[in-house]
């Protein structure tokens, strides 16, 4: 078992309470190669208010040095994340943007998560019609989209 996830596993048990307040939740598999994380948006502001994702998380054997492999397993609607398969545009995660470096935690993938969720990347968006309502400013269509994938 990777020293650096062992470390990491009980760096989150000491941070629990406090994760859970930010709408934040992890639960790894036994040997820590798998992790689901929970995220809820409590937050009154935020456009996903109240709703909670579920995202699976894979570690690969050579991490910290390649980034942990994310997708949303809880249907979302959002212009970084495919609605049908999970995929997530997030540069410290994906490989090819080399954003990645081993100081990098699966606390702040969790972090950026929650920020990229609460504010949408449109340049590049991976859900094109999320990406442009999004960007016309239809924010009672947008919602409702949310609404109506995060059932």
């Amino acid at each position: 078992m990777n020293k650096r996830l062992q470390a990491e596993y009980k760096q989150l048990l000491k941070q629990q309470e406090e994760l859970s307040v930010q709408g934040i939740s992890f639960t790894p598999s036994t040997d820590l190669s798998q992790w689901t994380l929970f995220l809820l948006f409590n937050e009154l502001d935020s456009l996903y208010y109240g709703k909670k994702y579920q995202i699976q998380i894979r570690v690969p054997s050579d991490y910290p040095f390649k980034p942990p492999k994310c997708r949303f397993t809880t249907s979302i609607f959002h212009p970084n994340i495919k609605t049908d398969t999970g995929e997530i545009c997030l540069n410290i995660i994906n490989d090819e943007e080399n954003e990645w470096t081993p100081a990098n935690t699966l606390q702040q993938v969790a972090f950026g998560l929650q920020s990229l969720i609460n504010g949408p990347n449109c340049d590049s968006p991976l859900n094109l019609d999320a990406g442009s309502i999004f960007r016309r400013g239809d924010l009672r269509c947008y919602r409702s989209l949310i609404n109506y994938y995060g059932k």
